[in-house]
């Protein structure tokens, strides 16, 4: 472990937790009241989607199916990655999504239909934050 702490598995126990996480929040009602979409969180190879409903995960499902096409974007990026993202304290370049994207940096992938995920970028912001309590 390094000074800002770590974490190393990304597995589909901790997705769920994390999922718990904002499920239990008191903000994400207001602010993701609009929020419904279908994304993808790639950790390294495994992909997770993430079916999101006024702001609450309703399901998530490890790796994707033919029947799960159309998810509207993806965020992937490697474990290592993620990990420093979700220390508690993260460390520069790893302390929100833009950072991670950054074409110097290169961490994180961001592909798909990027209008929902613009038009619920506070939202979806605030649920990326919440990986912080797992």
């Amino acid at each position: 472990m390094n000074k800002y702490g770590g974490r190393k598995s990304f597995d589909l126990e901790w997705i769920e937790r994390w999922a718990r996480c904002v499920n239990d929040d008191r903000i994400l009602p207001v602010i993701g009241r609009f929020f419904t979409s279908r994304f993808v969180l790639g950790v390294d190879d495994t992909e997770y989607l993430i079916d999101v409903r006024s702001g609450k995960i309703q399901r998530i499902s490890e790796g994707l199916a033919p029947n799960d096409m159309g998810y509207d974007f993806g965020l992937k990026a490697p474990s290592s990655a993620w990990s420093k993202f979700s220390q508690k304290i993260p460390p520069p370049m790893f302390n929100d999504i833009w950072a991670m994207a950054h074409p110097l940096h290169k961490q994180l992938v961001i592909d798909g239909n990027t209008l929902p995920f613009w038009q619920n970028l506070r939202a979806l912001s605030r649920m990326l934050s919440l990986m912080r309590q797992v």
